[in-house]
């Protein structure tokens, strides 16, 4: 006799589209596991039922991680597409909730310009008085990871971010300057390079990009600095230089302060770095109405407070 009973049709579930961005993203198996969460067969698991659903693999396994096929290059764009409306939806039936309150979650590191984030925190409560601002304090390679976490909507970058599934918006360019006690300044002049390898580099941790832009900063000068302070908050760098402990770069714009309130603190005007600060958000938020207004202010802050930005715009890029 016949089974009445209809086979049980597959349906590609919302979690295995989710491993699959999630790991053509990472580019790596473990990473996408921590991403999600989830043991490493579980997201195995996920792509293997993916690739049987469409009938073709995805991913090519390697030595180096795992590389989309031509199919899994094809099939990307609509899988983030489908991820995107599935937030869409979720937004908008939490605004159905008669107390719901709309909240944004910024990323800001320590070398954006204090009056530009005072100045956008006063533009998003006049835009929308109604929406909550939560700003949270980190540095880039952190912020980055808390976005593709989907703890915020967008934050600020130092330097070019890398990963797949980010998107990246040039603001400005970021100059550092050297610094050093000033009792010491003219002996460091006198001796550089080499001098400059024989004090304390007091820097920032692998967190911070302004860490990795400084170790191509001492390659680029052929400088092996026998000594480094790790120290994760800015203003105790300048304190720490001040009582003649190191030497660091810092922006310019903290050196200037420093110097103008008195500090004894001196710049190697030999030395400079240019660093470009971006706004990066996941592109899975593209349509998330918080993150569109916060892109709108923040656009309209550096447009009104830096002549030489235009604005986000069609520039937009995502990043490699």
């Amino acid at each position: 006799m016949t089974d009445p009973t209809p086979a049980k049709e597959k349906n590609m579930e919302l979690n295995q589209l989710k491993a699959f961005v999630t790991v053509a993203h990472q580019g790596n198996l473990t990473q996408a596991s921590e991403r999600l969460f989830l043991s490493q067969p579980a997201v195995s698991a996920q792509i293997k039922a993916i690739e049987n659903e469409l009938g073709t693999p995805l991913f090519v396994r390697n030595s180096n991680g795992m590389t989309l096929t031509r199919a899994g290059e094809i099939f990307l764009p609509e899988a983030e597409s489908l991820l995107q409306h599935k937030h869409r939806l979720e937004h908008f039936a939490k605004t159905l909730a008669a107390n719901h309150t709309e909240e944004i979650r910024l990323g800001l590191i320590h070398p954006v310009d204090s009056a530009k984030v005072t100045r956008l925190t006063a533009l998003i409560s006049q835009r929308e008085p109604k929406t909550r601002l939560h700003i949270q304090y980190g540095m880039s390679g952190e912020i980055a990871d808390r976005i593709q976490e989907h703890k915020l909507h967008g934050g600020f970058f130092l330097g070019t971010s890398k990963q797949m599934g980010i998107r990246s918006i040039f603001l400005e360019n970021i100059h550092y300057s050297l610094i050093c006690p000033k009792a010491e300044r003219d002996a460091i002049r006198q001796g550089i390079p080499k001098s400059l390898e024989n004090h304390i580099w007091i820097e920032m941790s692998g967190a911070a990009s302004s860490n990795r832009h400084l170790q191509q900063f001492w390659r680029a000068n052929r400088l092996a600095p026998k000594r480094q302070i790790l120290c994760d908050y800015p203003q105790t760098i300048i304190d720490l230089v001040a009582d003649g402990l190191g030497i660091a770069m810092v922006p310019e714009s903290k050196a200037a302060a420093a110097i103008n309130a008195g500090r004894p603190v001196a710049v190697i005007e030999e030395y400079r770095q240019t660093l470009p600060l971006h706004f990066i958000h996941a592109d899975e938020y593209a349509q998330n109405p918080g993150l569109q207004l916060l892109k709108q202010c923040i656009g309209t802050v550096w447009q009104m407070l830096d002549n030489g930005y235009a604005g986000p715009s069609e520039s937009e890029t995502e990043t490699e």
